[in-house]
């Protein structure tokens, strides 16, 4: 088993401590409490009084799993799921490459360890979910992966130039696998060589292989990490779903004012008490999307019309409600019917959420409300950060706390240490040398200026020259003093470079297969499987 350790990393302010430690502040945002013990059972009872296309989802789903691996194993839940007291928990992500960052498949972690509890718990099927965002237009956020470059990370671009148009979604994003093999081979290159990196690149080569569009080739990689533990993949943008979503568009066509003002309400409750603006967004946005001519776009409504927006092409509710019968597959969701849309398809117990989610959600209850609805629990995700071993070696001989570290602050921890040990008084010496000069080069300026402007101009050069040679041997000092702790500074820099890249959490910057890397597939499903609670506490994985 790997050693887990719970740290918590959250801020004693702001609105995330506030929801977690139960503030009556957060309340009226959501229907169930965070610290509500019972919430999971109220919730069932809630479920059990709704209906939902099962057996139309479980066809699909069969569809899906089918051609991939474990096929078994998602048998197994889709069978559940057709069962009339069966609940999901649910979450989701953007198609990124390679996954995207690692906290996508804490996410995924987070579902199928949360379905577990709470099916034993419950004693009801609960089906772990992942709800992939297909329908998602912003390429520039999932074209790219960080790689490690002299000690630094920096982004690795898919470029295809040939794509047709950036604005399309990433159901319909072909992959142009010339391009997308070179960007895999220069990734592989800037890993170190280890016993797993072969296999590696040859489990990905055949996903790749397979793979059609950025969707195809997401739901390879997520169906490898997680396939064995039941974890079914939907979507949302493929047609088969938007078929089954008609009547619920229909509805946020029709009373699309009410969403507009539900919206709008919620954000403005938000703000008034202080939390700021998740979503930035004007009351015209009728927070659905249209494909047009191959490129997603926003629709607005205002006096009776729906625009798209940018062009002058307007649709009165029946002429769009025609355009939807016809073609369901040219409409989408944003962030604010996304939620309500999973409600109306999926018995959700529990919605999966990263932090930024858990704010915008928090915006939600009146749209919620309008439609009968209720919320369902919001629990955010596993927050994860693994420790190589040597950096582990290297903190406990030190003894340093791991805190500052995973808050971003080696820089500052570094520098202090360089100057605590630093038996050169450099600082002190040049600005005693530097005062002493300038007070000494004073009375040659004082005369050159009563004596020519020129001559003046000369004596301020000629004082700037003397700082500017003070300012090299204060370099070259500075720079013996780090040469003679290189070794040191080094493991700082190492650390940082692990548990905070580019200060920020790790989770953010690395991917899966970086760390498959150094662990191997084998290690990967064992931290994968590592039983660990669902809570806002930061978990330390210890390697």
């Amino acid at each position: 088993m790997l050693e887990v350790r719970e740290i918590d990393l959250i801020s004693k302010t702001g609105f995330m401590n506030d929801y977690v430690s139960g503030s009556c502040l957060t309340e009226q945002f959501f229907d169930y409490t965070y610290n509500d013990e019972e919430k999971y059972k109220k919730r069932v009872d809630n479920l059990l009084t709704r209906s939902y296309k099962r057996e139309e989802l479980a066809d699909y789903l069969i569809g899906v799993h089918t051609s991939l691996e474990d096929v078994d194993q998602a048998r197994t839940q889709i069978e559940k799921l057709r069962k009339p007291n069966s609940v999901v928990v649910v979450g989701g992500q953007q198609a990124g490459l390679l996954t995207g960052p690692l906290y996508t498949v804490y996410k995924a972690m987070s579902i199928i360890i949360l379905a577990k509890q709470q099916e034993e718990k419950l004693k009801v099927p609960v089906v772990p979910i992942f709800w992939i965002a297909g329908e998602d237009h912003d390429v520039d956020e999932i074209r790219f992966v960080y790689k490690g470059k002299k000690g630094s990370w920096k982004k690795h671009l898919y470029n295809d130039t040939n794509q047709a148009s950036s604005a399309s979604s990433a159901s319909s994003l072909l992959i142009n696998k010339d391009e997308m093999n070179k960007w895999l081979k220069e990734l592989f290159a800037s890993f170190p060589e280890t016993a797993h990196t072969t296999y590696l690149w040859e489990r990905l080569a055949t996903f790749l292989d397979k793979s059609t569009t950025f969707v195809d080739f997401f739901r390879c990689v997520m169906n490898w990490f997680f396939g064995k533990e039941g974890l079914l993949l939907l979507d949302a943008h493929d047609p088969g779903i938007r078929k089954m979503e008609i009547e619920y568009f229909k509805k946020l066509i029709l009373e699309v004012e009410h969403v507009q003002n539900a919206q709008q309400k919620g954000a403005k409750a938000f703000a008034d008490v202080g939390y700021g603006e998740p979503i930035l967004t004007d009351e015209h946005n009728a927070h659905l999307f249209l494909e047009v001519e191959g490129e997603r776009k926003r629709l607005d409504y205002d006096r009776s019309l729906f625009r798209v927006k940018g062009t002058e092409t307007t649709f009165s509710k029946d002429q769009l409600l025609t355009l939807l019968q016809e073609h369901p597959e040219r409409f989408s969701n944003n962030v604010v019917t996304r939620p309500l849309m999973q409600e109306w398809l999926l018995p959700v117990l529990a919605f999966i959420s990263g932090p930024g989610e858990l704010r915008y959600w928090a915006t939600l209850k009146h749209v919620f409300t309008h439609f009968k609805v209720k919320m369902p629990p919001v629990i955010p995700r596993i927050q994860l950060t693994f420790i190589p071993p040597a950096v582990q070696k290297w903190l406990v001989e030190t003894r340093y706390e791991l805190e500052p570290f995973l808050l971003g602050t080696m820089e500052e921890l570094r520098e202090s240490w360089l100057e605590e040990v630093t038996e050169y008084p450099v600082e002190d010496v040049i600005e005693q040398v530097r005062g002493k000069l300038l007070s000494d080069h004073k009375p040659l300026r004082d005369l050159a200026k009563e004596m020519d402007p020129t001559i003046a101009k000369l004596s301020e050069k000629n004082l700037a020259i003397i700082e500017n040679q003070i300012d090299f041997m204060r370099k070259k000092m500075k720079n013996f003093v780090r040469q003679s702790h290189d070794h040191t500074l080094a493991k700082f820099t190492e650390t940082g470079f692990w548990l905070a890249p580019l200060n920020r959490p790790q989770e953010r910057v690395f991917h899966p297969i970086l760390l498959m890397n150094v662990i191997g597939e084998d290690g990967f499903r064992r931290l994968m499987s590592t039983d660990m609670s669902v809570n806002h506490i930061h978990k330390v994985v210890y390697l």
